[in-house]
C-alpha cells in the first residue's frame, strides 16, 4: 500500500504548483472532511498579467531638504544621549530585599564567632540560601503551638487488638471559647452638610497687610500682579501656503494657490512670512522652530522663483510661532 502511495503523491505534486508536503496536507484535509477539506480560495490577481518592469516608478520620492534631516536626526541623538545619562543618574529598577528578621537573626547567631576561609567571621549568607530566604518571606506565618497536654493525655493508652497488635487513642483538646462581638452602641453620629444661616461675603481682593509696630511690612505687600509679555497677537496678512507637519515640504494642493498669487502680484514684492509651529516655550524649541519657518522660506522661495518671481522681490522673515506661511504684498 505504501508503495502505490508513493507514486500518486509525486503525481499530484506537480500539480498547481504544489509540492509534495503541499500535496500530502491536502490530502489529509480531505481525509478529515468539512470545511478543512474545501479547496482554498486564489490569492489576488492570480489570474492577471504579470507586471511589467517598465511601470515601475522611476524618479525619487519627494523628500524633506538634507538640512531639516540632519536636524532631525542630531536631536534623537541627543534624545537618546540624554535618555542613557537619566537611566545612570536613576541606577538600577531591583530593589535590595533584606532578609526576614527571624531568618536574619537565626544567621547572625549561627555564624557570629565562627571564621570563615580567610579568618573572617562570616556574615553574609551562603550560596544559595537567598532562595530559601524569599520562600520564607512569601509564606504564611507559622501556626500557633497548641499547649501542652497534661501527663495523663500525653501517654497514649494502649489497648489489646484482636491481631496482637497494639493501638493507638489521642486525646481530645477542649473546645476554645467564642470570640465575643463588639458591643452594638447605635448609630453613628450623621456630619451636617447643610449650612444654616447667610454665607460670609467673598472679598474682592486681599486684605491690606496689618501694621505692627516693631515690625516692618514687606515692600512688595501693596504691589500689583506682574506685567504680562507684550506679545504680538496679530495674525500676519496675506495667502496662507501649508506644509507637511513638522517639514519644509510644500502641502499637496498649493499649486494653484501659488499661481494665483503670481499672476495677482504685478511688480509688487512678495513678503514671505514663515513659521516653525512650536509647542513649547523653551528657547532651544523655539531657536528650532525659527530654523524650520527659514527652511520653509527657501522652499516657498524657490516655488515663487521657478514661476517667474525675481529674487530680488522676495522678503524672507521667520518666527517660531504660525502655521506655515503667509504670502503677501503689503509687508
Amino acid at each position: 500500500m505504501g508503495a502505490l502511495t508513493l507514486p500518486v503523491l509525486l503525481l499530484t505534486g506537480c500539480q498547481n504548483h504544489h509540492d509534495i508536503i503541499d500535496s500530502s496536507v491536502d490530502w489529509y484535509h480531505r481525509q478529515e472532511g468539512g470545511l478543512i477539506a474545501t479547496q482554498r480560495p486564489p490569492p489576488p490577481g492570480v489570474n492577471g498579467p504579470y507586471p511589467r518592469v517598465g511601470l515601475t516608478p522611476t524618479t525619487a520620492p519627494e523628500l524633506p531638504s538634507p538640512e531639516l534631516r540632519q536636524d532631525i536626526t542630531n536631536n534623537l541623538l541627543q534624545s537618546r544621549n540624554f535618555a542613557q545619562r537619566m537611566a545612570v543618574r536613576n541606577g538600577t529598577l531591583t530593589p535590595d530585599i533584606p532578609p526576614p528578621p527571624e531568618q536574619a537573626k537565626a544567621a547572625a547567631s549561627t555564624t557570629a564567632g565562627k571564621p570563615g576561609e580567610n579568618g573572617q567571621s562570616a556574615s553574609a549568607l551562603p550560596d544559595g540560601a537567598m532562595g530559601a530566604v524569599l520562600d520564607a518571606a512569601d509564606s504564611s506565618p507559622p501556626a500557633p503551638a497548641s499547649p501542652p497536654a497534661s501527663s495523663s493525655s500525653a501517654a497514649p493508652s494502649q489497648l489489646p487488638s484482636v491481631s496482637g497488635k497494639a493501638s493507638t487513642k489521642s486525646s481530645k483538646t477542649p473546645d476554645e471559647p467564642e470570640i465575643a462581638l463588639p458591643e452594638f452602641r447605635g448609630n453613628a453620629p450623621k456630619v451636617a452638610t447643610e449650612v444654616e444661616g447667610p454665607l460670609p461675603e467673598v472679598p474682592n481682593g486681599p486684605p491690606a497687610a496689618p501694621s505692627i509696630p516693631g515690625f516692618a511690612v514687606p515692600a512688595d505687600a501693596n504691589l500689583k500682579d506682574p506685567v504680562k509679555p507684550d506679545y504680538d497677537l496679530s495674525t500676519p496678512e496675506g495667502t496662507l501656503i501649508t506644509f507637511l507637519p513638522q517639514s519644509d515640504q510644500l502641502a499637496p494642493g498649493q499649486d494653484s494657490a501659488l499661481d494665483k498669487l503670481v499672476h495677482s502680484r504685478g511688480n509688487a514684492p512678495f513678503y514671505l512670512h514663515c513659521s516653525g509651529e512650536t509647542a513649547s516655550m523653551d528657547p532651544a524649541d523655539q531657536a528650532q522652530a525659527v530654523q524650520l519657518g527659514l527652511l520653509r522660506a527657501r522652499t516657498l522661495s524657490a516655488a515663487l522663483t521657478q514661476r517667474g518671481v525675481p529674487a530680488s522681490m522676495l522678503h524672507i522673515s521667520s518666527s517660531a510661532f504660525g502655521p506655515g506661511a503667509r504670502v503677501s504684498t503689503k509687508g
